[in-house]
């Protein structure tokens, strides 16, 4: 048998759990990544606008804070 260590267990750990294990850098491209891509979001959200209804500042700002952005 052999034993296997896994730096990360998916589903154990909290956000701030995983921030705490990586380095800066794995922090910083995190964070880059994940601007990127709430941008795209949005972005997809203005344009689509009859589909999704339209978003004030203050909406957008309400969904960032679930992120804990």
């Amino acid at each position: 048998d052999e034993t296997f260590s896994f730096k990360y267990s998916p589903g154990k750990l909290r956000g701030n759990q995983y921030k705490s294990m990586m380095t800066k850098e794995e922090l910083e491209e995190e964070q880059r990544v994940q601007r990127e891509q709430l941008a795209a979001i949005f972005r997809l959200m203005k344009e689509k606008s009859d589909t999704f209804g339209e978003m004030s500042e203050g909406d957008m700002k309400e969904q960032l804070r679930l992120y804990d952005i």
